[in-house]
């Protein structure tokens, strides 16, 4: 009796384990399909209407509104531009990116569209030539073009194939954990024939309690040690085609191991990418407490900059100084440089040591001493929210109303920076094209830019005046870029 009642716990026990082992692959499993769902849910709106022949644009100014909202996706689809009727939404190339408007007039006779964007007041100041013209805009998803940024960003397509591998990895460890149990019941079966025995008699036991009349006890006791039997033989079928599937599984366990490595390298590219960032921060901070002071002055941040910099020292350190970028209540506050050309800051610091988010800096071909019509200074869009990726906060519009203005302080001369304007560009729009003096371009380019502007201000143009444009990456699409356009003003 004692060792009947030994091997009863024993059984008990493997049973446990048995249902206790099926959580784990289970939750691994669940965990995994929904990372892949995740990753597929992402790619589905933006990836398969390509295969079907569209064109997928990201709406990022409110001029469609209300029937286009800001964050929409467009689905544009090619179509002959005779074919076209008035009030159709059109997509079509511009030098300041694609614009998605309607349809006023089809002047099929001059090959041309009068377009009108419905929140605006007026139609746009030219005709769109049918050259220009890119498709009807057939659908509209609101809410997803916020996600076109996981592919045009190098850190978030690791993101997103990180998520990947980790679900493929899940799925593949549950199916490996559910082998490992099966293995290891059938390892137990074996070298413990008696627990198998008892657990089988207390099957028949379960069984003859709730046998139907007529079915005696040995016979049901009989039928649970058949069940036991076939179950012992399932699990040795099972252990069976597992060995002979050996070749199967050294391509599992190789491809198991290149999932591994890419999820190890992405996550050390994603620690190394973080681990710059922890370096500029310490950078431009200690640079901001070593060369910047507040201003005594009461009036300052008026008419007069709320900080001053101490250029000789600042200089001293690197002749390509040119200046210094300030916002109040934002993460802008930094040297401006200028090298050689435009590659040498991109990765480069302020000390003129590497780093990943490199510098602010102004043009090569511009004039040291912002005395160009419209001086262009570039800054990287860095996904900790440093440099220059505060400058797509302007696309809201209760954002530019807390900050109208920056400040531009050189050498030489201070400046207070009116904003007015900021909008989407594509990365090789004219509006790149250096603007020595004013006159009609300047004039043009500044009227186009306030009419795509993300924001409305009631800041005046001064066509005499100069300008800077302050870009950075954006990530609607691979080429994307977003601007500000600022008046100098001279302070003293």
């Amino acid at each position: 009796m004692p060792q009947a009642s030994g091997q009863q716990k024993a059984a008990q026990k493997a049973n446990k384990k048995a249902k206790g082992g099926k959580f784990l692959p289970a939750l691994c499993n669940v965990l995994g399909t929904l990372l892949l769902v995740v990753v597929i849910g992402l790619c589905v709106p933006l990836t398969v209407p390509l295969v079907m022949g569209y064109q997928v644009y990201n709406v990022t100014t409110g001029s469609m509104e209300p029937e286009i909202s800001v964050g929409s996706v467009v689905y544009v689809k090619d179509t002959d531009p005779l074919n076209v009727e008035e009030g159709q939404i059109i997509a079509y190339q511009h030098e300041e990116g694609v614009i998605v408007h309607r349809v006023v007039t089809n002047r099929t006779s001059l090959g041309e569209f009068v377009t009108k964007g419905d929140a605006n007041q007026v139609e746009d100041l030219e005709p769109i030539p049918y050259d220009a013209f890119l498709g009807v805009a057939e659908m509209h998803l609101p809410m997803v073009g916020a996600f076109m940024s996981i592919y045009a960003s190098t850190v978030g397509k690791i993101y997103l194939l990180l998520t990947a591998a980790c679900g493929v990895m899940l799925n593949m460890v549950a199916s490996r954990m559910r082998a490992a149990r099966r293995a290891k019941l059938v390892k137990e079966l074996k070298a413990n024939p008696a627990a198998s025995s008892t657990a089988a008699a207390q099957a028949g036991a379960a069984a003859g309690a709730s046998a139907p009349a007529g079915v005696s006890q040995s016979s049901t006791g009989e039928m649970a040690t058949d069940a036991s039997a076939s179950e012992s033989q399932a699990a040795n079928g099972r252990a069976s085609r597992t060995r002979k599937r050996s070749p199967l599984r050294i391509v599992r366990n190789v491809f198991i191991a290149l999932l591994a490595v890419m999820f190890l390298g992405s996550g050390g590219v994603i620690g190394y990418v973080n681990w710059q960032y922890s370096l500029s921060d310490q950078l431009y901070s200690q640079a901001i407490d070593e060369y910047a002071r507040t201003s005594p002055d009461e009036s300052a941040g008026l008419e007069k900059p709320p900080i001053t910099i101490d250029f000789k020292s600042l200089c001293a350190a690197n002749p390509d100084i040119i200046g210094w970028i300030y916002c109040p209540g934002t993460v802008i506050n930094y040297p401006v440089l200028q090298g050689k050309d435009n590659d040498q800051y991109l990765h480069t610091d302020y000390t003129g040591e590497y780093n990943l988010d490199g510098s602010i800096f102004v043009d090569s071909h511009n004039s040291r001493d912002f005395s160009d019509a419209n001086t262009i200074v570039y800054g990287h869009h860095m996904m900790s929210g440093s440099m220059f990726a505060g400058l797509t906060e302007w696309e809201d519009q209760a954002y530019y109303d807390k900050h109208p203005i920056m400040w531009l302080l050189t050498p030489t001369q201070n400046y207070k920076v009116v904003l007015v304007s900021g909008h989407h560009v594509d990365a090789y729009s004219n509006i790149y094209e250096i603007i020595k003096t004013p006159g009609k371009e300047l004039d043009a380019m500044l009227a186009e830019a306030k009419a795509q502007s993300t924001f409305k201000t009631d800041a005046e143009m001064d066509p005499n005046g100069t300008y800077v444009m302050l870009s950075t990456c954006a990530y609607l699409w691979d080429t994307d870029r977003y601007v500000l356009h600022g008046l100098l003003k001279p302070v003293q």
